[in-house]
């Protein structure tokens, strides 16, 4: 490859596969598979995915990196189509031996200097677009080389693109190739970011000044970011926060380095002072007005529930528990509100997280068009009436035995409201009602 490809060899990337073709014992083409390129704006929008499915399921996707014929031009017509098409029948399964999982999706860059890429388009590849004639350097930054590539790209089975856009769990031959613990990360603009800075630009800042080294409102603003986007701990946060752009630290109001010019990255450190000394409820208050004034109207589908962030516990051992509710489809963060820690004689106790869903739900704003579900925590009725009569929404609530009296109260409603079915030879009457046991 080194001696006969214009790219030489090339360094392997990822999970990678080489092979040989040969005829009669003479090598006559050599191919090489690697990892996906990170972001592809014309790829992307061909499978349809957001940028969270795209970072836990980039692995699907594999890079035909190199493709070489050893012949003489002309020697044998149709060989490299032939090659590709022989290589592509037998490539998911030599990658499910080797690494464990099928991949869905096969793309590949064609420098139409060198080539037209015939032998792609021959074996039914879809040219997507045009590159922009760039390469990635480092983080943020690309440098220019003024060689834009077209995109090919392959589904290697049927439907693939839908499974990779689709929330839903994917095939078991395909899990072993998703990175369930990717940090989701962020496409917010600089406007969004911009928008937040300036909301908590506004609150006070309870820090000494020695510990201001980052900015309140730079700190708060990702804090924000990361709730939005589903994180469960501080420290995926904190990753979170060190994958955004320098375009978007810049619009957080974060520091720039004299000598580099690149905005900084707060350490782990500056989140977890902040969060023991900030007002927790003006944060929230803050976010849910902020949420309600961007968002419109509320989102059909959408989750009552409570989360205690990882790696915030206080002197007292109380960690920062917020009820959420969230986007079902999307897992989009919509409100939140902290369980409040109440200091006493005896000491300082938190509440529980059914006190701050109430006190969710009276202030978000209509309900209409909602469905909220929960699980069977929330079965209160004080919780239903808030939803149904003060909010204009709909509920699904989960119900166990754990309340005898109102599961055995809906048991007999639903028993009460199923008519028998007619006896007959053609239709034979149940022997028992849809709940409860058989008798």
């Amino acid at each position: 490859m080194r001696e006969h490809h214009y790219l030489k060899g090339g360094r392997s990337a990822g999970d990678t596969l080489r092979y040989i073709a040969e005829i009669d014992g003479r090598t006559v083409a050599l191919l090489t598979w690697g990892a996906a390129a990170y972001k592809l704006k014309d790829r992307d929008n061909w499978i349809g995915w957001n940028l969270g499915l795209r970072k836990q399921r980039l692995k699907l996707v594999v890079q035909n990196r190199r493709f070489c014929l050893l012949t003489a031009p002309g020697e044998q017509p149709n060989l490299a189509s032939q090659v590709l098409g022989a290589c592509l029948r037998r490539l998911p399964a030599d990658w499910v031996q080797a690494f464990g999982y099928r991949p869905l999706v096969a793309e590949t860059f064609v420098d139409p200097q060198y080539a037209q890429g015939t032998c792609y388009k021959a074996t039914n590849w879809q040219q997507l677009g045009v590159t922009a004639g760039s390469g990635r350097h480092a983080r943020d930054f690309y440098q220019q080389h003024d060689r834009p590539k077209t995109l090919w790209c392959l589904e290697l089975v049927q439907g693939a693109r839908q499974k990779l856009a689709d929330p839903a769990p994917l095939p078991a031959e395909c899990q072993q190739g998703v990175i369930t613990g990717a940090v989701m990360g962020t496409a917010a603009s600089a406007a969004t970011c911009k928008s937040l800075m300036a909301l908590f630009a506004q609150l006070p800042d309870p820090r000494g000044f020695g510990g201001r080294r980052y900015p309140q409102r730079q700190l708060l603003s990702i804090l924000a970011l990361g709730m939005i986007c589903g994180c469960q701990t501080l420290q995926a946060i904190v990753i979170l926060g060190q994958s955004l752009s320098q375009m978007q630290l810049r619009a957080l109001g974060g520091i720039k380095r004299k000598k580099t010019g690149v905005y900084e990255v707060p350490s782990y450190n500056a989140y977890y002072n902040l969060i023991g000394q900030m007002d927790a409820v003006g944060f929230d208050a803050a976010l849910c007005a902020w949420l309600s004034a961007h968002e419109g109207s509320l989102p059909r589908d959408l989750a009552l529930d409570g989360k205690v962030l990882c790696g915030t516990a206080d002197a007292d051992g109380h960690r920062l528990a917020l009820i959420a509710l969230i986007e079902n489809q999307t897992q989009r963060l919509v409100a939140q509100q902290p369980t409040q820690v109440i200091h006493g004689d005896a000491g300082s106790k938190q509440e529980g997280e059914l006190t701050a869903a109430r006190r969710l739900l009276q202030g978000v704003p209509s309900l209409d068009h909602a469905t909220i579900t929960g699980d069977a925590m929330f079965a209160r009725k004080d919780i239903a009436q808030t939803i149904v009569q003060d909010k204009g929404g709909d509920y699904l609530l989960a119900l166990k035995d754990n309340n005898p009296t109102l599961a055995a109260e809906v048991r007999q409603r639903f028993e009460q409201a199923i008519e028998p079915p007619a006896t007959g030879p053609e239709n034979p009457a149940r022997e028992h009602p849809f709940f409860g046991k058989a008798k």
